[in-house]
């Protein structure tokens, strides 16, 4: 049976790493467990967009976008 998937809901499985709070200069600080989880090093880049629906962002890292981009130029 073909898994019936919802418009607009992500089904990746999703962790909670706790609150963060935005500094007056609008920085954040990004949870010690997702960093370590997510692999996520000092001085990695991270892309920062807002999601479709306005309530969030999103953040991928520079590499997973890299090898992304070169496998379309692969085919």
């Amino acid at each position: 049976m073909k898994k019936k998937i919802k418009k607009g809901i992500c089904t990746y499985k999703s962790g909670f790493y706790g609150w963060i709070t935005v500094s007056e200069k609008g920085q954040i600080a990004i949870p010690a467990d997702a960093r370590k989880e997510l692999n996520i090093k000092t001085g990695d880049k991270l892309l920062v967009l807002k999601r479709k629906d306005g309530n969030g962002l999103l953040l991928i890292k520079q590499k997973l976008l890299d090898k992304f981009l070169d496998k379309i130029r692969e085919m």
